[in-house]
């Protein structure tokens, strides 16, 4: 339908820019995860190496002391306690320049105890108690330097995994946003090509009728008597009403197409519309010979009552062209539906030209189309007010038995079937 046509086409819009907006969205997201990896690894590589390696070397201080104080405290020649001393104090003297408070001053008591121990001012049985807590120190700073570094790497690899993730979504959704520009290319594309072939089309019956009115011009100045000056202005006015109504044609499905309207859908009285139908076409069923006839009914339908007239109109005027002798204009009930129908008896048309019934410039073929009758646009305009009011149309017809043109509406709940 037409309003849908155009929904679709202002959906692809607001698709593609919101693919736009999270592709933007995405991009920046990846930017600013790979700026935070690449801080992470400056800061791992500036600031937690050199913690690690103050770490460790307060790990091996206390690891030293250690050993250091249990060799004063079992030795027992004076020399080597002494040595023990001396070496425990290089030690104590450097446990980590960014170790805390609690690992230097252990370090500190520990060289003091050992420094009494090896002087044999304190009982060296005391020392197990110290080397108990050196060890146990020792284990927490090197238990704390492992759960840094996990959480350093766990950090790393979750923002590197991020940073996969939004990559994937981001070829997704290019590949997508690819897809969708395509199929809107392609649908512009369409509408720029039908659009074209329909004023290319129109440019072309335009300038055929201007051309027979300037030949109708032409005849009538060279015209004497008055018996052909009365045949050529009679021509010349069917000329001139039949490029109005062309022209008023053009103009409609222009309009239909270029604005979206939307039907005022509310009960309508048939029967209304078809007295109203009935006053319209009398002079015209005269002059072209056709016995046009509207079944009474009373049936009502849920439709917009001007679309409902402009679509009959259309159907009417191209039954009278095409009928030989008679046109029906009727309605029926079918099931929760209304189906108004309007019957000729001319020429029908062959299979292999039904398809292409729907176009613009498209006629039926047969004796009329011999004779000029017709430009084509009244079926497509039909269409299209169809489309709006979601109405069905089926055109039943085959050669040389007429057509029967089918529109389908809505019957309101609320009235009785008639």
């Amino acid at each position: 339908m037409r309003h849908r046509k155009w929904h679709g086409l202002w959906l692809a819009y607001l698709s593609a820019g919101f693919c736009v907006l999270v592709f933007t969205v995405l991009s920046t997201g990846i930017l600013g995860l790979q700026q935070r990896i690449l801080g992470l690894t400056n800061e791992t590589r500036e600031v937690l190496v050199p913690q690690f390696l103050e770490q460790i070397r307060a790990v091996r201080n206390l690891e030293m002391l250690a050993h250091y104080g249990g060799l004063a405290a079992k030795a027992e020649d004076s020399a080597v306690r002494q040595e023990a001393a001396f070496l425990a104090a290089f030690a104590a003297a450097n446990p980590g320049n960014l170790s805390d408070e609690q690992t230097r001053q252990l370090a500190s008591s520990a060289y003091q105890l050992i420094q009494s121990i090896a002087a044999r001012e304190r009982d060296p049985a005391e020392w197990a108690a110290m080397e108990k807590a050196l060890s146990s120190r020792a284990d927490q700073v090197a238990v704390s330097i492992g759960q840094v570094v996990t959480q350093r790497a766990t950090n790393i690899r979750d923002d590197s995994l991020t940073v996969r993730n939004l990559a994937i979504a981001l070829a997704v959704l290019f590949a997508l946003s690819m897809g969708m520009m395509l199929v809107l290319g392609r649908f512009l594309m369409v509408r720029i090509k039908v659009k074209s072939e329909l004023f290319n089309e129109a440019s072309h019956d335009f300038r055929q009728r201007l051309h027979g009115l300037q030949l109708l011009i032409n005849t009538a100045k060279r015209s004497r008597a008055a018996r052909d000056g009365g045949n050529v202005l009679s021509s010349f006015e069917a000329t001139t009403n039949d490029l109005q109504r062309y022209l008023e044609n053009l103009l409609e499905i222009a309009r239909l197409d270029a604005v979206a309207i939307r039907p005022l859908i509310r009960k309508v009285v048939l029967q209304e519309v078809f007295q109203r139908l009935e006053l319209q076409f009398q002079d015209a069923a005269s002059h072209h010979g056709v016995d046009i006839k509207f079944r009474h009914t009373r049936l009502w339908c849920m439709t917009d009552e001007n679309m409902l007239l402009r679509i009959l109109e259309n159907l009417i005027a191209n039954a009278m062209k095409f009928a030989r002798s008679r046109v029906l204009v009727a309605a029926r009930l079918r099931g929760d539906q209304v189906e108004v129908c309007v019957i000729d008896n001319g020429p029908g048309m062959p299979e292999f030209n039904r398809r292409s019934l729907y176009k613009a410039f498209v006629q039926g073929g047969g004796a009329a189309q011999q004779a000029g009758l017709g430009f084509g646009l009244g079926l497509s305009i039909v269409m299209r007010l169809a489309g709006l009011l979601s109405a069905p149309v089926n055109i039943g017809t085959k050669e040389g038995h007429g057509s029967m043109v089918r529109v389908r509406f809505d019957r309101p709940s609320d009235v009785p079937p008639g």
